[in-house]
């Protein structure tokens, strides 16, 4: 994953890197939550979206056409949907500097008259920190801010992603390598980096596991160290192209509800329906497979929610979406099922619609 090899781009001064299904998948996510994200929080603020590990811009998977990255993708789903009365600051951090410049050349090209993003050449978790430290000595508040936090290995630190989280209004989406993790769960030479990674050393209980458990015990471990810092919590699951196992873990964090669920149904919009990535291996069960939805099993999972205690809907999803399969839209029309059938009743707070379900309708099991 570290190695790439620069693929010349015909007539262009800056090179590109080989493009592989797995990552366009996690492009087509981010840019599709992207263009609703800055439809919601740029109509009332200034929006910040940091590329944590900028790369090179632009990829190919033929050498004749090309397809720009994630700081030129999030760039477009600004300028299709974002609110130019607001403005957007785009900061995209790269370690290396040939990389950097690459990506400051593929940029002034696809975007010629956008304004230039604050390119930074150093390492994530020092220039992000430096930054918030920044701000924290100013004593001013950072505006919403987006962060995409995609390294080639698993150098990350819990501290500074939970500090980013700690962030009033501010979302992380991030690449959690998991094959490399647990290829290098039991070396001791990357004990400190583990620490790092999970947070704290409980990490080392889990590190023995069966094959056959290693991986639930793994991301489950992560999830509920991330669950520590974040309201919701989703992992989606990629796997390689051609083989059915775990490349990686793309991982969104949020204290937003609608985040949360916009996420998730942007998953399934740009997967077929399926909230993991599985390449050649379609008929694989996953961790969270849309596959495994079944109506008959949301509603028994609904009725107990709601016995013996009225809710109303947005705490219904709170309390699903991100530990079950089920998107918001496939929770709303159960329910509706359910009143259909006499089963559950509506009390309207939020709808004007009889027939509508909303935020603040309260549902009891009658």
């Amino acid at each position: 994953m570290t190695n790439k090899k620069p693929i010349s781009v015909p007539g262009k001064n800056y090179y590109a890197w080989r493009y592989k299904e797995h990552t366009k998948t996690k492009h087509d996510i981010l840019q599709c939550y992207l263009e609703k994200w800055f439809v919601i929080l740029g109509k009332y603020y200034p929006v910040n979206y940091f590329d944590c590990f900028g790369g090179c811009g632009i990829y190919t998977f033929d050498g004749v056409t090309f397809n720009p990255g994630s700081p030129i993708l999030a760039a477009q789903a600004w300028l299709k949907r974002g609110n130019k009365a607001n403005d957007l600051r785009m900061i995209c951090i790269e370690k290396k500097k040939a990389n950097l410049e690459n990506l400051k050349k593929v940029f002034a090209d696809y975007l010629p008259t956008m304004r230039t993003p604050y390119f930074i050449q150093d390492d994530f978790d020092h220039s992000v920190n430096a930054i918030l430290d920044d701000i924290d000595k100013s004593d001013k508040v950072l505006a919403p801010s987006f962060f995409f936090v995609d390294p080639f290995g698993f150098t990350l630190k819990y501290s500074t992603i939970k500090r980013i989280m700690n962030v009033e209004k501010s979302e992380v989406f991030l690449n959690f390598m998991y094959d490399s993790v647990q290829r290098h769960l039991t070396n001791p030479n990357v004990n400190n980096c583990m620490d790092e990674l999970f947070g704290c050393k409980q990490w080392k209980d889990i590190a023995n596991c069966s094959s056959l458990k290693k991986e639930q015990a793994i991301i489950g471990f992560y999830r509920d160290q991330l669950k520590e810092i974040a309201n919701f919590v989703i992992p989606f699951r990629v796997c390689y192209t051609d083989r059915n196992r775990t490349i990686y873990y793309l991982i969104h964090l949020t204290n937003n509800l609608k985040g949360a669920s916009i996420m998730k149904s942007c998953v399934a919009e740009t997967n077929n329906g399926v909230l993991s990535y599985l390449g050649k291996q379609k008929d694989q069960s996953t961790f969270f497979d849309k596959s495994s939805y079944k109506e008959e099993d949301l509603k028994i999972l609904l009725m107990e929610l709601l016995f013996p205690n009225s809710m109303t809907f947005n705490e219904i999803v709170t309390q699903l979406i991100d530990s079950t399969p089920y998107l918001e839209k496939e929770i709303r029309t159960v329910l509706k099922h359910l009143r259909n059938e006499g089963i559950v009743n509506k009390t309207s707070v939020s709808s004007k619609q009889e027939s509508a379900i909303k935020d603040d309708d309260i549902l009891t099991l009658i």
